[in-house]
């Protein structure tokens, strides 16, 4: 993973401030302003970007629309803008969304913003890898964190991912911490602002863990990977192993084995020694093929050894 790449722009001119916003946040944008101080200083990394912006200027912008989610820190001065063309006006503290898809028009006076913007890709991937959701859409409507505390959490994870993740090298430098650190600030975005509705645990479980255990019953004497059941799920392979610890206990490989031990000690109880049935061969056709770990296993879950359940 490489570097997040930054770069700062100052200007009193309005054209390149539009072209400086362009070039930092994707939105082709119509400046109208009279004397105009602008400053932007930007962190753009693999999944989330991040600025710093001052706009020193009453001023009026009108915005096309993107496929990001763009989260604004106001941190001085007002903003007015239109999301779900419905008007908006916010001061020093607030926190507000910028929904993708939709054109929306600014007006601006003399603020200091923080920003934290990430696509509608990012987001939708770890949505349900966390959420376990097949298909969803924006609540409509949604603009702010639902109360000052909800604001205070998320003004605490932007500027957290900001400083300790885009801001540091060795932390950027491990993907593992990155993609972490992303999931973590996009679960924090839904939650704060309450991007969607999130769906309730049942009893028996997400449909997600349901979907893959299903598939595994059906094949637990074929060859199995997590990758397979993760596939079948309709989740990552990480999402996957998250929701089946969260929910039952285990990880989804244990939950195959256990399924297939199982089997073997139904197929042992039903054997006849007589016709040749052996601990072995049924072993086998479940998919153990260590017997030692295999009798070692069944003993510790029934309390007694395989030839003991074979023999009646």
């Amino acid at each position: 993973m490489g570097a997040p790449v930054s770069f700062a722009v100052q200007t009193n001119q309005a054209d390149e401030a539009a072209e400086a916003i362009r070039e930092g946040f994707g939105y082709r944008v119509a400046i109208s302003a009279g004397e105009l101080s602008y400053r932007q200083s930007v962190l753009v990394g693999d999944d989330v970007a991040s600025a710093q912006l001052h706009l020193g200027a009453h001023l009026k912008l009108d915005l096309a629309p993107t496929d990001e989610l763009m989260f604004v820190q106001l941190l001085s001065g007002t903003y007015r803008y239109d999301p779900w063309g419905v008007e908006r006006e916010l001061g020093a503290g607030a926190s507000f969304l910028m929904p993708p898809g939709q054109q929306m028009s600014f007006e601006i006076d003399h603020a200091d913003a923080a920003t934290c913007a990430f696509s509608a890709r990012t987001f939708a991937d770890i949505a349900r890898d966390v959420f376990d959701l097949d298909d969803f859409t924006l609540t409509e409507g949604v603009f702010a964190p639902g109360d000052p505390a909800k604001n205070w959490l998320w003004h605490r994870a932007a500027d957290t991912y900001r400083a300790s993740t885009l801001g540091d090298p060795a932390v950027y430098d491990s993907d593992l911490l990155v993609a972490e650190s992303t999931r973590q600030l996009v679960v924090s975005a839904i939650v704060t602002f309450g991007l969607f509705e999130v769906p309730e645990r049942t009893a028996d479980g997400s449909a997600a863990v349901r979907r893959a255990m299903l598939y595994a019953d059906e094949r637990l004497r074929s060859p199995l990977t997590v990758e397979d059941l993760a596939s079948a799920a309709r989740l990552s392979s990480r999402g996957l192993t998250l929701a089946f610890q969260r929910e039952r206990g285990q990880t989804p490989m244990q939950y195959v084995r256990d399924g297939r031990l199982a089997g073997a000690r139904a197929d042992l109880i039903a054997a006849d020694p007589t016709r040749g049935e052996t601990v072995t061969t049924i072993a086998g056709s479940w998919g153990f093929s260590n017997a030692g770990r295999f009798a070692a296993r069944y003993a510790e879950v029934y309390g007694e050894s395989p030839r003991a359940t074979l023999a009646g």
